[in-house]
């Protein structure tokens, strides 16, 4: 009986062994199929931007927080631009201050669609601070302080 086991489990073993070369031979599909990596269903934009000090802080709708550093750049003038850091994003910014503006904290709102001349006779609004975000399709977004003068 033991000998009758042992020659059923060794030949199993041959038949399984060759059933893989078989398949190799016989079933030989090339490379394997890797499917494409699907794009992401939307690009992610900014909802929220804050100046604060030399940093301008900004909030993706995917809840990642940006960084856009002054550097040395801030004490140049009236702003300054770069690409935003400490997130997975490399858009590019642009922060412009009205002159004689001090860094401090500032909460932006963002300004939606063309920007209307004013009337006659009617002074111009200035905003303290505008921050314009530009993602890689280049699809811009202003950001706006509601002070102004």
């Amino acid at each position: 009986m033991r000998a009758t086991t042992c020659c059923l489990i060794s030949v199993a073993v041959m038949g399984l062994a060759g059933c893989e070369f078989l398949s190799d031979v016989l079933f030989d599909r090339g490379a394997r199929f890797e499917p494409p990596v699907p794009p992401p269903a939307r690009a992610t934009r900014p909802v929220a931007v804050a100046i604060d000090g030399d940093t301008a802080l900004v909030g993706m709708d995917d809840l990642q927080q940006c960084r856009g550093n002054a550097g040395s750049s801030a004490a140049a003038g009236n702003g300054w631009t770069g690409t935003l850091s400490d997130c997975d994003y490399p858009y590019t910014y642009e922060v412009v201050l009205a002159a004689g503006t001090p860094p401090n904290f500032v909460q932006l709102n963002e300004v939606f669609g063309p920007q209307l001349p004013p009337a006659e006779g009617e002074v111009p609004f200035r905003p303290i601070a505008v921050v314009t975000v530009t993602d890689l399709a280049g699809q811009s977004y202003r950001f706006e302080s509601a002070e102004g003068f």
